[in-house]
């Protein structure tokens, strides 16, 4: 079972997901092409358009967009947010191979869907803006000590920071209590997925990696890439 919970930090909102958490289904849905390739421009070219009510999108897609980019797990409505900059991602804690291989695969993925914006791989937590974490909920609450009152029961979370904008956050994957491997991966791929401003979970498509309920889904289903490039490579 997943909770989403606000938190104001200084000024800002930041959204944590967390997850105490199959077989693609084919789901028929419209290929709009994209309106620009990845660039450099990090100005906000989204202004105020919502996919949401964009009628090149079938009812079943905007739908699915509304519940999960628009909606928060505690029960509230949220804006829309975006990375409109590069996200440099740096791991810390331990490294198992498995998960940094799985790490890079996710990461190629999303970096197919997703037009404006490139996600990479640092070596330099200074070149970054978002850090993972793979270890004990005890380590990941040392660097983000905001946490530490909502891992208890959960192994997995990410936090962002609040507004249209998302230019910060991190994540994490507890390996120890999850001791499944498949598990681990699934959190993975869900928390770093959320961090790009899909925040909400739904009971909607069982096969979606957005799945309200515990699974060890480890692959995008069709409406899970649909609802990425909905959210980035439209204006």
């Amino acid at each position: 079972m997943k909770t989403l919970i606000a938190l104001f930090i200084g000024f800002s909102l930041a959204y944590f997901a967390m997850s105490n958490k199959p077989i693609l289904k084919d789901l028929a849905h419209s290929l709009n092409e994209p309106n620009t390739r990845k660039s450099n421009d990090n100005t906000n070219r989204y202004g105020n358009y919502d996919p949401s009510t964009d009628k090149n999108f079938s009812i079943e897609e905007r739908n699915y967009f509304n519940e999960i980019a628009k909606k928060t797990e505690y029960g509230g409505n949220t804006e829309i947010s975006r990375w409109i900059e590069d996200m440099k991602i740096y791991v810390a804690g331990e490294k198992p191979d498995y998960l940094m291989t799985e790490l890079y695969n996710i990461v190629q993925e999303l970096n197919d869907l997703i037009d404006p914006i490139e996600i990479e791989i640092v070596n330099d937590k200074k070149e970054s803006n978002y850090t993972i974490f793979f270890g004990s909920q005890h380590d990941y609450n040392s660097i983000e000590p905001s946490s530490s009152k909502y891992t208890k029961n959960n192994w997995g979370l990410f936090v962002i920071n609040g507004g249209e904008t998302i230019n910060r956050g991190n994540m994490y994957v507890d390996i120890y209590r999850c001791y499944d491997v498949e598990g681990q991966k699934h959190l993975l791929r869900e928390e770093l997925t959320q961090s790009l401003g899909l925040t909400n979970d739904s009971y909607m498509y069982p096969e979606s990696i957005f799945y309200q309920q515990w699974s060890t889904t480890t692959s995008f289903a069709p409406i899970d890439k649909k609802m990425i490039q909905m959210l980035y490579n439209y204006w």
